[in-house]
C-alpha cells in the first residue's frame, strides 16, 4: 500500500468521500454506471500487523472469497477455484484495488486517481519472465471484445491493461464485473508546501485518450462493458 498523503492524493480523497460524503460518492458513481436502484455493499480491507495504517489493500482476486463469505452473487467454491486457476498467479500479490463494492448482481473494482502521473507505470517493461504468458492471458480474455493486445499492454499503461483483463476474466466465467476509475479533480495539492499536481476534467480526459491510444483502444465502445470513468471535484462546495 502506498503511503497515504494527509489532505491530498487519490487514497486520501477516496477514504474521505467514502467516510464523510458516502451518499454523494455513490450518487456520482450511479450517474456514471447508469444504475439507479439497489444498495451499495463495500468490502472491508483486512487488518495487518505491519504498516502505519495496519490495513492491507484488496489484492488480486481475494475479494471473491469475501463475496462468497457474505453469500452474494451465488458464487461457489468451485467457480472461484476455476477463476483463480485461469488467473495470472503473480497478480494475486502485485495487483491492488483501491476499493471493491457489489451493487445488485455486479462486482465493481475501483481505482482512484488524483494526478495524471498515477495513470502511468514506472516500469516500461512489465511482466518480467512471464511477459509471454501475460500477453497470451490478456489476448484470451479480451478477444471477444474485439480488443487487440500487443506489447504496449506491458508498458506505460500496464495498470489499466491488467485491470481490463481481470474484469474480462470474471465476465468470461459468468461473473458480472466492471472496473470503475474515479478521477479526483483538483485532488493533488499538498497542504502547506505549495506543491500542486492538480488536474481538471479536460486534462484527465486528454490523458485518458493518450492512454487508450497507446493501448490501441481507438474504439471506446469496446471497453464500455469493462470500464466506467467517474469524475469528482475534490474541492466540491468548498467555496460555497
Amino acid at each position: 500500500m502506498a503511503e497515504i498523503g494527509y489532505g491530498y492524493g487519490s487514497e486520501w480523497h477516496l477514504m474521505r468521500f467514502m467516510a464523510r460524503h458516502r451518499k454523494y460518492l455513490e450518487k456520482k458513481i450511479r450517474e456514471s454506471i447508469g444504475v439507479n436502484d439497489g444498495d451499495f455493499s463495500w468490502l472491508d480491507f483486512r487488518f495487518v500487523e505491519k504498516g502505519k495504517a495496519a490495513d492491507a489493500e484488496i489484492k488480486g482476486l481475494s475479494f471473491l472469497d469475501d463475496i462468497l463469505h457474505e453469500n452474494k452473487l451465488g458464487l461457489t467454491d468451485k467457480k472461484i477455484k476455476d477463476i483463480k486457476k485461469s488467473f495470472i498467479s503473480g497478480w494475486n500479490s502485485s495487483q491492488s484495488w483501491d476499493a471493491v463494492f457489489v451493487l445488485n448482481n455486479t462486482i465493481y473494482l475501483v481505482e482512484a486517481k488524483a494526478r495524471i502521473d498515477e495513470m502511468k507505470s514506472n516500469n516500461k517493461n512489465n511482466g518480467g519472465t512471464s511477459r509471454t504468458s501475460i500477453i497470451q492471458f490478456m489476448e484470451k480474455q479480451l478477444c471477444k471484445y474485439g480488443i487487440n493486445v500487443n506489447k504496449e499492454w506491458l508498458g506505460t499503461y500496464y495498470q489499466l491493461a491488467n485491470r481490463l483483463a481481470t474484469v474480462a476474466l470474471l465476465k468470461n466465467h459468468g461473473v458480472n464485473a466492471k472496473c470503475v476509475y474515479i478521477y479526483f479533480i483538483d485532488g493533488f495539492e499538498k497542504p502547506g508546501t505549495g506543491c500542486k499536481e492538480n488536474a481538471n476534467k479536460d486534462q484527465f480526459n486528454e490523458a485518458i485518450q493518450e492512454e487508450f491510444k497507446a493501448l490501441g483502444l481507438t474504439d471506446e465502445e469496446k471497453t464500455e462493458d469493462l470500464l466506467t470513468n467517474v469524475f469528482i471535484n475534490a474541492k466540491e462546495n468548498c467555496n460555497k
